[in-house]
């Protein structure tokens, strides 16, 4: 259940990377960060599911990397929304 959870959550977060990406905004090395950090934190989860066996420690790594799923994102968005609107000409 958390992989298929992360796994929507990661393609949510990729949706607004992608499109500042295909903009060209200032913020796209944020974005492609973001990017690298997210499908990696993904992989680890992947990688602890099929190599830690006890079920309690199994489930505290998958919790941890899907809240640092959450950390990268919100801080990526605030940083990109930031830059983006510091950016617009006034």
């Amino acid at each position: 259940m958390w992989l298929i959870s992360s796994a929507v959550f990661v393609v949510v977060c990729l949706v607004p990377l992608i499109g500042i990406i295909a903009v060209r905004s200032a913020a796209v090395p944020v974005a492609l960060i973001a990017i690298v950090l997210l499908v990696g934190l993904l992989a680890a989860q992947f990688v602890v599911r099929v190599r830690i066996s006890a079920p309690r420690h199994r489930l505290r790594w998958l919790a941890a990397c899907m809240l640092a799923m959450a950390v990268v994102a919100l801080i990526s968005m605030m940083v990109c929304v930031s830059i983006v609107w510091s950016s617009v000409p006034r």
